[in-house]
């Protein structure tokens, strides 16, 4: 998602949010309001830029150095402008061990693009990831907010083209749940139903369905 970073200011659902998020820590421990606040403004403004950082901490208010330490340590804030649909592939041992490089490697020829790169319409961003905590579900990968477990290469496929096919949704308040500013892409068609099919994804002279 691009939006203009140029004069950054927060969309009415995101601003009350913040104002509600503002209740739940006490006056003097407002630093604790990075976290969540981030990744709101990483859903309204589609990556967090030193621009957004620098936002964020006039929100907040906190200094400048406090937010950027903590966006840049973890890993799941956007350092980057990324896809409408950020792929993550885990590809640490439980995934790798049931197919993840045969994953990314599928979606890498399915788009035209390595790990690390956007597609050329801006629609997929891949890269591989560290452990995401879905051992028992391998091989996975997170979509945006969301997670696909159990991966065949015909369920990756299909989701490939899911996404593709997703409408963009409008910023409005019936979407705060998902996210405010979460726009296109936070939120699937029948988000939250499990994925059950697939079950790892067959590896060269192993007999399919192994676990």
């Amino acid at each position: 998602m691009t939006v203009d970073q140029s004069n950054l200011s927060w969309s009415k659902p995101a601003s009350d949010r913040l104002e509600w998020l503002r209740t739940r820590y006490p006056a003097d421990h407002q630093r604790a309001l990075i976290l969540p606040v981030l990744h709101m403004a990483q859903r309204e403004f589609g990556w967090v830029s030193p621009a957004v950082i620098d936002f964020v901490a006039k929100s907040i208010p906190v200094p400048t150095i406090q937010v950027e330490e903590v966006a840049t340590f973890y890993t799941m804030y956007n350092k980057v402008p990324v896809g409408r649909w950020h792929l993550q592939v885990c590809h640490n041992i439980s995934c790798s061990l049931m197919g993840a490089e045969i994953v990314i490697e599928h979606i890498e020829g399915k788009l035209g693009i390595k790990r690390g790169q956007t597609t050329a319409d801006g629609e997929f961003t891949l890269v591989g990831a560290e452990c995401l905590g879905s051992c028992g579900t391998a091989p996975m990968m997170q979509v945006n907010d969301h997670y696909h477990e159990n991966l065949s290469l015909a369920d990756v496929d299909r989701l490939l083209k899911e996404l593709r096919d997703t409408p963009d949704l409008p910023d409005d308040e019936a979407n705060v749940a998902h996210g405010p500013g979460s726009g296109p892409s936070r939120m699937l068609p029948r988000d939250g139903e499990a994925f059950t099919a697939g079950a790892g994804v067959v590896m060269p002279g192993h007999a399919a369905g192994g676990h």
